[in-house]
């Protein structure tokens, strides 16, 4: 971090929260601001509204109420989360596709928001360069994203609904949103929602599945995995994590291991092959992904033409929009 990020952290904490985060934190019951008790147990608003910190995490979860398809998301990614919490070596590869296209110099001294951190993984590697920084996670995934994010003192674990955030407007200078609209019912409203804790100029960077606009083995793929995901959506997690291997290593040994071959061999038809990312990348990546995949029980995969009107009706410029078996859009607001 430099001296200009060390200085902003340096403003200091109360409570073991980050004073640059807890400037922006409001009570989502009244809306006012909230101060940090003295015991570092949480924070309190002046009507008495208090919200507990426990094992790192800053808990606003209790003032929502999720239903029906939320709260099934929030069980799954609950689980994940913390059955597969370890941040590993590959982790940092995938983070230099995601971020290809940020300028991180630019991030110096700025305020960010990872809003659906899951284990903080992506948390970790933006950490490096803002002063300050919110791990969000509407389900129990923050504990482990507190545990992950133990040794990051300018960043805060917050546990809430994206949707009903307890966040002033405009609090953010960068909010990252990885791998997450695309779990709600209604993904625009959540995208909508986010916006309003964006501040002038700050950035949003989204991660949202795709899906191929022509038949091809990957558009048959999708279908065979949205065909499963109709039996895997209603077993248990436990079961669902055992059956992972399984199924990854048949995609792993099918499909990565050919295309890594044929890459190498200058093979095009095995090169072509998809799954591209993950060659190269260890196995337990792929079972990871298997459960991510076949868990959550509400998936959207977008072509680009159903994604523009998004930044059309928010005013939001893109900076820089790339289909890699998912869409990495970078968006300002001017």
């Amino acid at each position: 971090m430099t001296n200009q990020a060390e200085e902003e952290v340096d403003k200091g904490e109360a409570g073991g929260i980050p004073t640059l985060v807890l400037e922006r934190l409001r009570c989502p019951t009244c809306g006012k601001s909230v101060t940090a008790l003295d015991d570092g147990g949480g924070v309190e608003c002046g009507s008495g509204h208090r919200f507990d910190r426990t094992a790192g995490v800053l808990d606003f979860s209790k003032a929502g109420n999720p239903k029906g398809s939320t709260e099934r998301t929030f069980a799954s990614f609950g689980y994940e989360w913390n059955a597969f919490d370890e941040v590993r070596g590959e982790d940092e590869s995938f983070s230099t596709v995601y971020f290809r296209d940020v300028d991180f110099e630019s991030l110096r001294g700025k305020v960010g928001l990872d809003a659906g951190c899951g284990k903080g993984r992506y948390t970790r590697f933006l950490a490096r360069y803002l002063a300050a920084e919110v791990a969000l996670d509407g389900s129990s995934a923050a504990e482990a994203a507190a545990r992950n994010l133990a040794d990051f003192p300018g960043v805060a674990v917050v546990r809430s609904d994206l949707r009903s955030a307890p966040f002033a407007p405009g609090s953010f200078d960068f909010i990252s949103s990885l791998g997450v609209l695309h779990h709600l019912d209604d993904p625009f409203a959540g995208f909508e929602q986010l916006l309003t804790y964006l501040a002038p100029k700050g950035q949003v960077l989204l991660y949202l599945y795709s899906r191929p606009e022509t038949r091809s083995l990957r558009s048959i793929g999708q279908s065979c995995s949205a065909g499963l995901r109709k039996l895997t959506t209603h077993i248990s997690h436990p079961t669902l994590k055992r059956l992972s291997t399984p199924i990854a290593a048949g995609l792993y040994w099918g499909l990565v291991v050919p295309g890594a071959w044929g890459e190498k061999h200058g093979v095009g038809s095995l090169a072509g092959l998809p799954m591209d990312s993950y060659r190269g990348k260890p196995f337990r990546s792929m079972t990871l992904d298997t459960f991510d995949r076949l868990s959550a029980p509400v998936e959207h995969r977008y072509v680009w033409s159903e994604l523009q009107p998004w930044f059309d009706k928010t005013g939001l410029v893109v900076d820089a929009a790339r289909d890699e078996t998912g869409w990495f859009i970078l968006a300002h607001r001017p």
